[in-house]
């Protein structure tokens, strides 16, 4: 049975929905530069074990944020599915059940999405949460060695930035084969100087709470342009934020400064109209809860049979122009 529903009166509207942080959105700022277009997010489970009683299969879903506007969000399942928030993040999950049967999901929304510069607010205990440590980015070890032997700046603001340039001259945006680039592993890249967009920022993010600058994560796609009605969209993308009294959460793009050399400045506190956000934070707890307990981060479908990790999930994204 094929159950389709619209969502759009269950996930926040721009005026009420959760920032990056937790607190109200304030209205967006339509004067900045913007895209539209529409983001289909596909996954399914096509082979099941023969005797499986339980198929579970959970896909993030996107909110609107101060920087942007989620609209029409319409979900086609082969089976019942619920939506929850995700705690200890942003964003909201959405989890198919089936009785051992395979299962296809489909989650399409029209966005609006404004250029980024920063802003928002955050509570005192938002603010502490973005100084603990989570279980790929800890606070005691190398990265903290290496903030620690590195000069703060004039302000919090400034040693913010000394640590975005730092982390741009130490890394490289590379994918050897044979090594755990991608995990988000803040130590692992304090060593191998090397991986994507998740290793990047996972050190970044360790610098900046071991000298006591609230700091956090956030996924979401790269929204390719050109002229073509479709286009596949091929993979995550990942990026920063840090607390700044004077502005609020300034926004940080490092892996793409690295490939792109010329936009590092831009990238250091703007974010392009480029992207969409569908989850922040990391070591997430969804609901119902999948039997291996939080995720270190939730971008691509997590899936189990029966209670075990299931990782033969098919997945494609696409956009569309309007």
């Amino acid at each position: 049975m094929r159950t389709t529903a619209t969502l759009s009166t269950v996930l926040l509207c721009a005026a009420c929905a959760s920032s990056g942080s937790g607190a109200p959105v304030e209205p967006i700022d339509t004067q900045r530069s913007s895209r539209s277009f529409e983001f289909t997010y596909e996954a399914a489970i096509d082979t099941v074990p023969a005797g499986s009683k339980e198929v579970r299969l959970w896909i993030p879903v996107p909110i609107s944020t101060l920087d942007q506007r989620i609209e029409d969000v319409r979900i086609a399942s082969s089976h019942p599915y619920e939506q929850h928030p995700i705690r200890h993040g942003n964003g909201s999950s959405l989890c198919v059940t089936s009785p051992g049967e395979p299962i296809k999901v489909a989650v399409t929304v029209r966005c609006t999405r404004y250029e980024t510069r920063g802003g928002g607010q955050a509570s005192g205990a938002e603010l502490q949460l973005a100084l603990q440590p989570d279980t790929m980015i800890p606070l005691t070890g190398k990265v903290a060695s290496v903030a620690a032997e590195m000069e703060n700046g004039p302000s919090a603001d400034d040693t913010a930035r000394k640590l975005y340039w730092h982390t741009l001259d130490r890394m490289k945006y590379d994918k050897p084969e044979g090594v755990p680039w991608g995990r988000g592993d803040a130590e692992w890249a304090c060593d191998a100087k090397v991986g994507n967009c998740t290793d990047f920022h996972s050190y970044f993010i360790g610098l900046a709470r071991s000298k006591g600058i609230p700091a956090r994560f956030e996924m979401g796609f790269s929204i390719p342009g050109g002229a073509d009605e479709v286009a596949k969209v091929n993979g995550y993308h990942c990026w920063a934020w840090f607390w700044s009294d004077s502005f609020g959460w300034v926004p940080v793009d490092i892996s793409e400064a690295d490939k792109a050399p010329a936009k590092a400045e831009y990238f250091c506190g703007t974010l392009d109209a480029d992207r969409v956000t569908y989850v922040g934070g990391r070591d997430l707890v969804l609901t119902p809860s999948p039997r291996k307990g939080a995720l270190n981060f939730f971008i691509y479908p997590y899936a189990e049979i029966d209670g075990a990790e299931w990782k033969d999930v098919k997945r494609a994204f696409s956009r569309r122009n309007l």
